[in-house]
C-alpha cells in the first residue's frame, strides 16, 4: 500500500511495501486518478520502501515519462541503501532526479 499526500501542487507518494509486480497495479490505481488536470509534479518518496525491482522501475520511469509529457516531472526521495545502488546501478537514478529528503524534493519544484 501507499500514503499519497499533496503539498501545494506537488503530489507525495510515499510506498510502504516493496516496490514490485505484484503492487503496480494498486499504485496506479491510487496515484492515475491525482494526476488528471493541471501540471502533474510527483515525489515517490521511498523512505518506507524496503525493496524496489525491475516492474517496479519501470513503474517509476512510466510514471515520470507520463508527467513530463504533461509538462510536469517525478522526483526520488529518502531511498534506502539498497534501493539507491538499484537505482544507480539501473541508471534510472540517472533519469529520474533523486534528493536525500522530502525536503529536499519539495524544494526543487520552487
Amino acid at each position: 500500500m501507499a500514503r499519497i499526500e499533496r503539498h501545494g501542487a506537488v503530489i507525495a507518494i510515499r510506498p510502504t511495501d516493496p516496490v514490485r509486480a505484484e503492487s503496480i497495479a494498486s499504485l496506479n490505481e491510487m496515484v492515475r486518478p491525482l494526476l488528471v488536470g493541471g501540471v502533474p509534479d510527483v515525489i515517490i518518496d521511498l523512505s518506507e520502501t524496503p525493496l524496489i525491482d525491475g516492474a517496479g522501475l519501470e513503474w517509476i520511469l512510466s510514471l515520470d515519462e507520463d508527467c513530463c509529457r504533461r509538462g510536469g516531472c517525478v522526483r526520488l526521495c529518502s531511498a534506502n541503501e539498497l534501493s539507491n545502488d538499484i537505482l544507480r546501478i539501473t541508471s534510472v537514478g540517472s533519469t529520474v532526479q533523486r534528493f536525500s529528503d522530502l525536503t529536499a524534493a519539495l524544494g526543487s519544484f520552487a
